[in-house]
């Protein structure tokens, strides 16, 4: 029953996220330009680990946030249904600009998940048009008390490598924690036209530290 009730809340939850992520909100076009102006321009010559960090304070802001109800349009939904309501925050990190496209890394942030489970951000990576159009997005990975990842430059410009490790099981011996593990590894990649690629290196189960 408690599966049951879990499923059809996400289903209400996506179908109230596919009524309200529209390019208007209330009869208003929602603003690309205040959008994308809240993430900093990102300063190196290819994507790394740092593309994935919250973007630095800027003079007067205590801590910034997305406004969802905003900005609906221009964020693609992420697990929203796995979080209390009022739980669940988008947070910007940062973006390229290209020609014809944008490149844009958003945190989505559980404090409080509404079944069992671990607070855990979500990387979510984004690329728009220049009007604002979701082009395509992919989660690239997920941290909490029980996933960790390692996110490497690929060997391309637009390219990334990712380690993902999510633990099935934790022991604790002398305060030194090490967990088994599912480990996944794999590659996104953006191409030329703005898509978004995730292909699979390899998967296998491990022993491993944890950190918690």
């Amino acid at each position: 029953m408690k599966i049951l009730y879990t499923a059809l809340i996400c289903v209400l939850c996506s179908l109230n996220n596919a009524a309200t992520n529209k390019n208007t909100f209330n009869g208003k076009k929602q603003d690309f330009e205040s959008y994308i102006s809240k993430f900093d321009i990102f300063d190196k010559p290819c994507i790394n680990k740092d593309f994935f960090q919250e973007r630095k304070v800027r003079v007067g802001e205590m801590f910034t946030e997305i406004n969802k109800f905003d900005f609906s349009s221009f964020i693609p939904y992420v697990d929203e249904c796995n979080c209390e309501k009022d739980e669940f925050y988008y947070r910007p990190c940062y973006r390229i600009d290209k020609d014809d496209f944008y490149i844009v890394s958003i945190l989505a942030s559980c404090d409080l998940p509404a079944t069992d489970g671990y607070p855990f951000d979500t990387n979510l990576l984004v690329t728009y048009d220049r009007t604002g159009n979701v082009i395509d997005y992919k989660t690239v990975a997920i941290g909490s008390d029980v996933e960790q990842y390692k996110i490497e430059s690929g060997e391309k410009e637009n390219e990334l490598t990712i380690t993902q490790q999510s633990f099935t099981e934790i022991i604790s011996v002398s305060g030194i924690y090490t967990g088994k593990c599912n480990v996944s590894i794999y590659k996104i990649i953006i191409n030329d036209d703005g898509t978004i690629r995730k292909e699979t290196i390899c998967e296998y189960e491990d022993n491993l530290p944890i950190e918690l």
